[in-house]
């Protein structure tokens, strides 16, 4: 049975037939724009997040669209793996130096793999070789809740604080208590700063002539001279470290010993002016009785002998460093 048709389905299937053949043309034309019919090149890259990174995301290189994304892989809680393909045309471009940074074209649009071109002077990379990936951020990633969601977490526990703050202040006790604390603050600072004044009049008195400076650093090279020859008479002569010990310890039983006769010396100090007293007294006496003794019968001719002893020993005593002058 033979179909005919008329003049307007005849139209309409040409209609079709035109729309059909140039939507195949029109998807033969994108995907030969997108480099579908061209020879690929599979490499891989690490990432610490794949966040705005899907399969399909673009590949690009120097702003060329060279490739996409063709697998996504979560490997741990800081690295995600991400296999790619790009044309073998731009495969050359590609060295051991090249990275792979993860950006948006522009500040709103979907994020990029964009291959950095390797140096001339850098080896080049085989198929499936893992190229270096360098973290980047950009606004978005700034202003995204990934981001902030920390801060804002800390900006609501600050605010907690300062209600339980302002809560502590709505008490007219604590109000009043905080007040008088400022109270008292100025003049505990006019005393302060009294201070202040006062001690450094006290420093510029001690430091004159820069005085409180020299001695600083005599105590300094004291100190350094003795860290010198601590190990040098620990070295030559260990026992007199044994004898510094041993001075030590006798001065503490000495000071012990001390403290305890104290009280006694106390009770007897009243004692000692009179006593001092009297053995002047009795000293006076006993030069009274000598010289009357001098004076009587029986013992004048030996005072006279013995002074005369006397001052002959005294005349040899002055002719002897003469002698020993003159040669």
């Amino acid at each position: 049975m033979k179909v005919k048709f008329n003049r307007f389905e005849r139209i309409a299937g040409l209609f079709v037939l035109t729309a059909a053949v140039s939507g195949l043309a029109l998807t033969l034309a994108v995907a030969i724009k997108r480099g579908v019919f061209e020879s690929k090149v599979e490499l891989q890259t690490s990432l610490a997040t794949a966040d705005g990174i899907r399969e399909g995301t673009t590949v690009s290189m120097q702003g060329l669209r060279v490739g996409q994304v063709t697998a996504i892989e979560l490997v741990s809680a800081e690295e995600v793996f991400v296999k790619f393909k790009m044309n073998r045309d731009y495969f050359s471009k590609v060295r051991a130096d090249s990275v792979v940074r993860v950006m948006r074209p522009f500040i709103i649009g979907e994020k990029i793999l964009d291959v950095s071109v390797g140096s001339e002077t850098s080896e080049k990379v085989s198929e499936l070789a893992k190229l270096q990936s360098v973290p980047s951020t950009d606004v978005m990633d700034l202003l995204s809740g990934r981001s902030l969601g920390p801060y804002f977490e800390l900006i609501g526990k600050m605010a907690e604080n300062l209600k339980f703050v302002a809560e502590s202040f709505l008490d007219p006790k604590r109000s009043r208590a905080m007040v008088k604390m400022f109270d008292d603050l100025s003049p505990l600072l006019r005393n302060a700063s009294s201070l202040t004044k006062e001690a450094n009049t006290l420093l510029v008195g001690v430091n004159k002539d820069q005085q409180l400076v020299k001695v600083v650093g005599n105590l300094v090279a004291i100190t350094n001279e003795v860290n010198r020859v601590l190990p040098t008479v620990a070295k030559e002569s260990p026992e007199m470290l044994g004898h510094l010990q041993k001075i030590a310890k006798n001065m503490a039983i000495l000071t012990d010993e001390v403290q305890k006769t104290l009280p006694m010396m106390q009770k007897l100090a009243p004692e000692i002016p009179r006593a001092s007293e009297r053995a002047l007294e009795a000293l006076d006496q006993t030069v009274v009785t000598l010289k009357a003794l001098q004076k009587s019968f029986l013992l004048r001719s030996s005072v006279e002998e013995v002074r005369n002893e006397e001052a002959l020993r005294s005349k040899q005593d002055e002719r002897a460093p003469a002698a020993e002058e003159k040669p």
